[in-house]
Parts: structure tokens; C-alpha cells; sequence
């Protein structure tokens, strides 16, 4: 995992039925806000898929990759430091032994900031 524990850390993680809902505190200092953008971080996109494949791939306790995006949404800036703990929801649509796909948000009390539809396969 190339973000886990550096750009993130997980603070929690429950499941129940078929969802999944992680609590994460993003590291507002991190380096990759000293080029996205200075004075004025924020999250880039891609970095917020990632976060959503890296706890799928916690939960599963295996790499995933991702196959491919049905939808997704990009619904509010993430900055750092006004939003750092975040809430990270997966509903799981459909697995088998290869494919998941999940529809997954990223938030922070009532603002949302990813909307996903996506599949991924185990690596």
C-alpha cells in the first residue's frame, strides 16, 4: 500500500451486512500537498480512489487492482486542514472469488467529497 499509514492512517473499521465504514485521519502535512497546492491544500483526486482501494484491500486482507469506474464523482475540494478526519463508507453491490464491485463515499460530518462506483480484482 502506497498511502496507508503515511498519507493516512485508519482509526477505525467496522463491517456489518454489506457494508463497510472506515474512520481515517489524513496527515495534513504530508508532501504531497507541498505540489497540490501550496497554501492551499488539497487532496487530489486519484490520491481518494486510492484511499477507497487500500481499505478494501485491508478488509479483504489482499492487494486489489482496479478493473474499472462506473461512476464517480468528485462533489467538494478536500482540504486537509479543515478536513482531516474522514469517513470512508462501501456498500459491497456484487463480489465473487475475483470481482468486487462496490459503490463507495468519502466524507466529513455533512459534506461529501467522492462518490464511487467501481470494481476491482484481486491481484
Amino acid at each position: 500500500m502506497i498511502l496507508k499509514d503515511q498519507f493516512y492512517t485508519i482509526t477505525s473499521i467496522k463491517e456489518s451486512n454489506s457494508d463497510l465504514e472506515a474512520n481515517i485521519s489524513i496527515n495534513p502535512s504530508h508532501e504531497i500537498f507541498s505540489g497540490h497546492f501550496p497554501g492551499n491544500p488539497i487532496t487530489p483526486g486519484v490520491v481518494q480512489m486510492e484511499m477507497i482501494k487500500e481499505i478494501l484491500s485491508v478488509h479483504f486482507k489482499k492487494p486489489l487492482k482496479l478493473k474499472a469506474v462506473d461512476n464517480c464523482k468528485f462533489l467538494a475540494l478536500l482540504n486537509p486542514a479543515a478536513n482531516s478526519d474522514l469517513t470512508v463508507k462501501i456498500r459491497f453491490l456484487s463480489s465473487d472469488e475475483s470481482v468486487i464491485k462496490i459503490s463507495g463515499t468519502i466524507t466529513s460530518e455533512s459534506t461529501r467529497f467522492l462518490q464511487i462506483q467501481s470494481e476491482y480484482y484481486f491481484n
